[in-house]
């Protein structure tokens, strides 16, 4: 069962690192032999948790025969209208199996109760291809999945990746009367869950009504180029404004995926997932890590072509295939720096020098760690330490080495990439 105690996430009472893949549409598109190939093959690369939306993910590709929440009314041009006051218990009986399969390895469920494009107000209402969900409706879905589905002891998200400020949405108050009524009867059915939201990427504003119920902070940096410096920033601000529970970027920037807002075609790589990684848990996000791939979120099989997603995007840049994506590197490297995490960090991890954008530092009782988004020497006098010896962990390889200290600084050595120093303060 998942608790919260201060900064920190507990399973069986027991502190865990959140590790999510992010497969946001799964129980419409997967069948249950590749879910569990996939689940395994996430778990030993170190993943404990998959975040997965309850409902159709309207970005994500054609749902198999029968896997629509509720039965279609009508359908035009690519365009469909639910009929929400009929729930299709075969699609949340699958979802449950789905969930089963999960519990077989002991790995955390993080389900969305509605994402944006069924609620009024958002940015996704003008490009969405299904209909809003009625007001009325909310009630008796919202108690029906979560008393369904509760025994599984999930992270509820409640809402997906919506802002509610001003410049989030077009009618931020219509937004949050919907995720107010959804929260109200979540908590209601399921007094003792773990509540959270699935906020715009950039973003750290959620309303005082929404903040004084989470129990967790979740927050995305997001894959616009322009806002990846929120990796760091946001858990700052959020520990400045006197946030004290667990915070996690559970949604970096997707491996794979176009630089959205940058002219040329180019796709994030495992350096961008380890630089927003390091950045976002040494300045206070160190509860956790939500990781994606451009082609599990979409769920993208290029054995069922007829299932595969529209493109949403202004660029023509298309996912890879969902077993290509099940082995690019950065999931590898987001499973090390989550045992790194457990091993430097069994006690609080409090960011030092928060000031900088060159490196990032926190500290442990018995370790200090320095993040260099690019490899160069590093004179501990920027953080009024003197060190004899530390180690250097190349994070492009993930092989650790002895560190080379002369007058104080840490000399350049041979990565081309990022790298982690450690120092051992006993």
């Amino acid at each position: 069962m998942l608790t919260v105690k201060d900064k920190y996430l507990y399973s069986k009472g027991r502190r865990i690192f959140y590790l999510a893949d992010t497969n946001w549409g799964a129980f419409s598109s997967i069948n249950m032999n590749d879910w569990k190939y996939y689940l395994h093959t996430r778990k030993e690369q170190g993943f404990n948790a998959i975040q997965i939306n309850l409902l159709r993910q309207w970005d994500n590709g054609e749902p198999l025969k029968g896997r629509n929440p509720f039965p279609i009314s009508k359908e035009i041009d690519g365009k469909y209208k639910y009929d929400y006051t009929k729930i299709n218990e075969s699609y949340f009986d699958n979802a449950e199996k789905m969930l089963d399969e999960m519990m077989k390895i002991n790995m955390i469920p993080s389900l969305v109760l509605l994402w944006g494009n069924y609620v009024p107000g958002t940015w996704m209402r003008g490009i969405s291809p299904n209909n809003i969900m009625p007001f009325e409706d909310i009630k008796p879905y919202i108690e029906y999945v979560v008393e369904r589905f509760k025994k599984y002891h999930p992270l509820w998200i409640v809402s997906g990746d919506v802002g509610f400020g001003k410049a989030e949405g077009p009618d931020p108050e219509k937004t949050k009367k919907y995720y107010q009524e959804v929260l109200n009867v979540a908590k209601t059915v399921d007094t003792k869950g773990i509540f959270s939201f699935h906020i715009n990427g950039g973003s750290s504003y959620l309303p005082q009504e929404f903040l004084k119920e989470v129990n967790v902070f979740l927050y995305q940096s997001g894959h616009d180029i322009s806002t990846q410096s929120s990796a760091y920033s946001i858990p700052r601000q959020l520990r400045k404004r006197g946030f004290k529970g667990p915070i996690i970027d559970s949604e970096l920037c997707y491996e794979g995926l176009i630089e959205i807002s940058k002219d040329n075609l180019e796709r994030y790589h495992d350096y961008d997932v380890r630089k927003a990684a390091w950045e976002a848990v040494l300045s206070g996000a160190d509860a956790g890590l939500g990781y994606g791939t451009f082609g599990i979120w979409p769920w993208t099989d290029s054995t069922r072509p007829e299932t595969l997603a529209r493109n949403i995007f202004t660029r023509d840049l298309k996912p890879f295939d969902w077993r290509v994506c099940l082995n690019l590197k950065g999931a590898r490297d987001l499973g090390f720096l989550k045992q790194l995490m457990l091993n430097l960090s069994k006690d609080e991890l409090m960011p030092i020098n928060n000031k900088s954008k060159d490196f990032f530092a926190a500290e442990s009782r018995n370790h200090i760690l320095i993040y260099l988004p690019t490899n160069n020497t590093f004179n501990f006098d920027d953080l009024g330490l003197t060190v004899d010896c530390c180690q250097v962990v190349e994070l492009d390889s993930n092989d650790i080495k002895e560190g080379t200290i002369i007058n104080n600084t840490l000399q350049l050595g041979t990565s081309l990439e990022d790298k982690l120093i450690v120092i051992d303060k006993k």
